[in-house]
């Protein structure tokens, strides 16, 4: 599979089932895409902040480089991320993985940003409940998606 990881504690059955979860919940081919598309996966503390200069967020703030962020191209997903098997630090990355998948979804349509950041008022999202391995025992995990699914 083309996932990349240049991390060293993140879990990798974890991102892998909600790499599949959001992708299959929306409808997607999981096989076939995972074909066509590369993901790398970065330690947060990796992230290039010359990217986000100038962006700022809807209030007016400049961007936290503390929080899990990504940046979705043509065919490349780079997601960077808590390095961490932390149980809350995973559901804050899981959020920025539905969220670049949603825009790789979408990519080469005129959704390809604005289905994703539709204002907050607008946006819509469901709720998918998936379980993963972690170290000795399955744990479930609920993670919300942003409903892209009227544009595909």
């Amino acid at each position: 599979m083309p996932i990349n990881y240049f991390t060293k504690n993140i879990n990798k059955r974890y991102f892998q089932r909600t790499v599949e979860n959001t992708l299959s919940h929306l409808g997607v081919n999981v096989f076939q895409f995972l074909k066509d598309w590369k993901i790398n996966v970065h330690d947060l503390k990796n992230t290039d902040l010359s990217f986000y200069r100038h962006i700022r967020t809807t209030s007016g703030q400049r961007f936290n480089p503390d929080i899990a962020s990504g940046v979705t191209g043509k065919f490349v997903i780079d997601l960077y991320l808590h390095d961490s098997n932390n149980e809350m630090l995973e559901r804050s990355n899981s959020d920025r993985i539905q969220h670049e998948l949603c825009h790789a979804v979408l990519y080469g349509t005129s959704h390809f940003v604005t289905g994703v950041h539709k204002n907050k008022d607008d946006k819509k999202y469901f709720n998918v409940k998936f379980w993963y391995w972690k170290k000795f025992f399955w744990k479930k995990m609920q993670l919300s998606i942003i409903d892209i699914r009227e544009f595909l």
